[in-house]
């Protein structure tokens, strides 16, 4: 063979070879394809306990406490001071007075009750010894007496709010004297009473207190007596 033939092959080949090299560097240096990463899943958000959040974020307890008035069966007791009015001092030093109650809610407004108050006059007689005109002597216009009652009450409402209300209160029975305020009066004597109470519901669930006056009229002896007092009572 020639030698321009093996210088002709010896040139394709060489040409040949520049080429492969030439796509090997390109498809090393093109970029590669998209991959899809799976994206990490969201962490749970942790809970915050309520201390650890801030002040707007926490909930003031206080305003979820509602008054709740409780009606049925009560009982109360009540404590202040006790006097007489007219006599032949016009009124009578003021001594302890003592109360119970034993009562029922009929309805918001109406209540009835068993009512049992106990109450010292003294200084005060019906008559004093030297106005006297029985022949027998006046011994049994005793200076100072007890007086203790048993009656039967009934309360009303005439002005009331959510936690407070202004009460009539209306009742008699029986009175016992004693000692005696006047000769021959008998052991027991009736009487009639009415008095107001202002009555306060506490936010202590069962609980009220009052502030009560009553006025007592003791039949047929005539003795007209008046308590001041201040009252607690609880509602089953």
């Amino acid at each position: 063979m020639s030698t321009r033939f093996w210088m002709l092959v010896f040139t394709l080949a060489a040409v040949m070879a520049t080429n492969a090299a030439w796509a090997q560097d390109e498809a090393a240096a093109a970029p590669a394809g998209p991959t899809t990463e799976a994206k990490p899943e969201p962490k749970a958000q942790a809970e915050v306990p309520p201390e650890a959040k801030p002040p707007q974020m926490q909930v003031d307890q206080s305003e979820d406490v509602s008054f709740e008035r409780v009606k049925g069966f009560y009982i109360e007791g009540r404590g202040g001071v006790f006097f007489t009015l007219s006599g032949a001092r016009g009124y009578s030093n003021g001594q302890p007075f003592t109360g119970f109650d034993l009562g029922y809610d009929v309805s918001d407004r109406f209540s009835v009750q068993l009512a049992y108050a106990s109450g010292y006059q003294a200084a005060n007689p019906i008559l004093y010894q030297d106005q006297c005109t029985l022949p027998t002597g006046c011994s049994d216009y005793h200076l100072d007496f007890a007086m203790t009652f048993f009656n039967l009450a009934a309360d009303y409402d005439v002005l009331y709010g959510e936690r407070w209300a202004i009460e009539l209160r209306l009742g008699g029975g029986a009175v016992l004297t004693k000692p005696s305020a006047e000769p021959n009066q008998a052991a027991i004597d009736g009487n009639v009473f009415g008095g107001l109470r202002l009555e306060y519901y506490t936010m202590l669930k069962h609980f009220s207190v009052g502030l009560e006056g009553d006025f007592y009229y003791v039949l047929p002896t005539g003795i007209p007596a008046v308590s001041v007092g201040m009252s607690i009572l609880y509602n089953f």
